[in-house]
């Protein structure tokens, strides 16, 4: 039993690694017109396949588009992002074969750059906040074409071989990683200490035993406590960026927000600190959202739902369903 254990658990191994390389491969040779089809049609399945998640995204969509909104546009905008999110899989998988020339077409308009090297420029690093929105392989891309050196946080791939695959492609294109793990935040201060950018992405809900508390879209919401309590120990720099798919999926932007000045609010009470921080992060991150609810990807149930808000999404038929509007794609 051990042996045939072990034979099934190397194959499957070999079919991720092989799976993840022949998308690869494929992503870079179809012209990507074809590849955003499809990916858009693979969005579709998984919007009314996996039922659970697209209604986390309708509830979710439902306070970003605020009361007011038609639920036809709230569960239409819902449909989108998860198309949007396959798009961006499709460009995770070219991300390999993507070099200096590529990123330059793929991202040609940048904001705010100004505002990341007067960060730089104070010497105590740089805490670049962002969320699971738009491209953010390609941001940090953008972040390195301007010589600055940029640490990510991020999680680890099994087998070995994939993650060689896929973070060694990005540290063969000059970021530094910082896996995931129980010795991520001793990489994180080291960086920051340097001097260095870390990229790290904080929209992860928590539940309330564990998460800070923020007004988010008006309700409260729990995210980790992770980017304020390291601010606050280092001193850091905190600014929000991010790169947006532009109408048409030819190109990119991308954009650093201001640094969030939190200083002044310092009071010497280290929870109330790190939630003032937070809830700075989170309200520069709102307004991106808004601006681009359809390329923000939470498939989680990011707020507690209530007794009244269950209600509403039977009377709604928040599941998706037959009712869902048909519109054209995005």
């Amino acid at each position: 039993m051990g042996f045939l254990s072990n034979t099934s658990q190397n194959i499957k191994v070999a079919l991720k690694y092989h799976s993840f390389k022949l998308a690869s491969y494929l992503a870079d040779r179809l012209p990507l017109r074809f590849s955003y089809s499809v990916a858009k049609l693979a969005g579709d399945v998984v919007y009314f396949g996996l039922k659970k998640h697209s209604a986390n995204a309708v509830s979710n969509m439902r306070r970003v588009l605020g009361p007011d909104a038609p639920w036809q546009a709230v569960k239409h905008t819902a449909r989108r992002s998860f198309r949007n999110y396959a798009k961006t899989i499709v460009d995770f998988f070219r991300y390999p074969y993507m070099e200096g020339d590529d990123l330059r077409v793929a991202v040609p308009l940048r904001y705010g750059v100004e505002h990341l090297l007067e960060a730089y420029d104070r010497g105590k690093g740089v805490l670049l906040v962002s969320g699971h929105i738009g491209n953010w392989d390609l941001a940090g891309a953008v972040l390195m074409s301007y010589g600055l050196p940029v640490n990510a946080v991020a999680d680890s791939f099994q087998p070995e071989r994939l993650d060689d695959l896929i973070n060694g492609s990005r540290e063969r294109k000059g970021m530094k990683i910082i896996k995931l793990d129980t010795s991520s935040l001793r990489g994180i201060f080291t960086a920051l200490k340097k001097g260095e950018t870390v990229s790290l992405m904080f929209d992860r809900p928590e539940n309330a035993n564990e998460g800070v508390p923020v007004q988010f879209f008006g309700e409260t919401a729990y995210v980790p406590a992770g980017p304020g309590a390291i601010a606050l120990k280092t001193g850091a720099a905190v600014l929000v960026g991010y790169c947006m798919r532009r109408p048409g999926d030819k190109t990119f932007y991308g954009a650093v927000e201001p640094a969030i000045d939190y200083e002044p609010y310092l009071t010497g009470d280290k929870q109330r600190d790190i939630q003032k921080i937070t809830q700075m992060i989170v309200s520069s991150m709102e307004d991106v959202i808004r601006r681009h609810p359809d390329q923000w990807y939470m498939f989680r149930e990011m707020w507690p739902r209530t007794d009244e808000h269950d209600a509403e999404v039977k009377q709604k038929r928040f599941w998706g369903g037959t009712r869902d509007v048909s519109v054209a794609s995005s």
